[in-house]
């Protein structure tokens, strides 16, 4: 029987990177996933390499916690007799989500994520893709200017957390 030193769950860009690098460093490596290659969350976040984030992702507002828990958002659902205990990780999720508990977290993790187009970069140049990499950032839209000043808090955790960024009106869109 071969010997695995690592398995590494899910074939999306994040688990191939971590089996790769295992495997350049001389360690056999089992990479597992349910389905095909990149099938799943990289699939959703449709091939975007993101090197400027500030996770986690904050609690969603009350009015939406509101269509969630009355089941009429089609971004979260549960089951009821599971609440008591999804409890204790919403009430960890809310207390990671205060501003400064999200700038500890961006601060720790900076280097990480600063990291990532680079990392990405030399291993597109390895298979010889470079060509599919197109470094044209990342746009978000917002509707209205009503939007836009709702989002305006994340906006300036975002600022205080070092990540470049800037508001640009529609034309420059």
């Amino acid at each position: 029987m071969a010997r695995t030193d690592a398995i590494v769950l899910g074939a999306g860009i994040v688990g191939t990177a971590a089996a790769l690098h295992l495997a350049k460093r001389g360690l056999s490596v089992a990479l597992v996933d349910r389905g095909g290659p990149g099938e799943e969350t990289s699939y959703g976040n449709a091939g975007i390499i993101e090197g400027n984030t500030y996770f986690p992702y904050p609690l969603p507002p009350t009015r939406d916690l509101l269509r969630i828990a009355l089941k009429q958002a089609p971004e979260a659902n549960y089951h009821l007799s599971y609440l008591p205990r999804l409890a204790p990780w919403l009430w960890a999720y809310r207390a990671a989500s205060r501003p400064e508990k999200m700038l500890e977290f961006a601060r720790v993790m900076r280097p990480l994520f600063g990291n990532a187009v680079a990392e990405h970069e030399a291993l597109l140049m390895e298979a010889g893709a470079l060509q599919y990499l197109s470094r044209t950032g990342w746009l978000k839209v917002y509707r209205n200017a009503n939007s836009l000043e709702k989002a305006r808090g994340d906006l300036d955790i975002i600022a205080k957390a070092g990540l470049d960024f800037r508001i640009v009106d529609q034309a420059a869109a």
